[in-house]
């Protein structure tokens, strides 16, 4: 089960953000989490999350914003997919990019990205946190064909 952030998700999301974000306080992550979680025609930003049902707790995330790219146009990009199981983790990716793409076809975008980071974001113990300093991003960019419609799985 895959929905946009709601209020009552944050601090149980704060477990899953840490396993790749250990510098961030919980403090910090409400602060973040609220703002993300916020409704509105105006969001353009956000996180999506999945569950393995309705009663279970976070499994893992998927940040998202809605930009412009000159070459595929209005993009909706994920810039972090988190996982919480090691194991089941392309499961529950799997179930995250058919709801990202459901969201991009809805906000009118041209195209689909996400971002892969193969080593751990953010290294607490440097005066400057560097984004994947001793490892490798991957990007993969889809463009929508908005002929075709999204046929969930199961």
């Amino acid at each position: 089960m895959v929905r946009r952030l709601d209020p009552a998700d944050v601090p149980l999301l704060y477990p899953l953000v840490r396993l790749s974000f250990p510098h961030l306080t919980l403090r910090e992550w409400m602060r973040i989490g609220r703002r993300l979680a916020r409704p509105g025609a105006r969001a353009r930003q956000g996180i999506l999350v999945a569950h393995y049902g309705h009663d279970r707790p976070p499994c893992g995330m998927a940040t998202f914003r809605r930009g412009f790219d000159l070459c595929s146009g209005d993009t909706l990009t994920s810039d972090y997919i988190i996982t919480l199981s090691y194991t089941r983790a392309q499961t529950i990716i799997d179930a995250l990019l058919p709801a990202m793409e459901t969201l991009a076809r809805e906000w009118g975008c041209d195209a689909m990205r996400t971002i892969t980071h193969s080593k751990p974001v953010a290294k607490p113990y440097s005066p400057v946190l560097k984004l994947c300093s001793s490892g490798n991003i991957t990007e993969r960019t889809v463009r929508l064909d908005h002929n075709t419609q999204i046929v969930p799985r199961g």
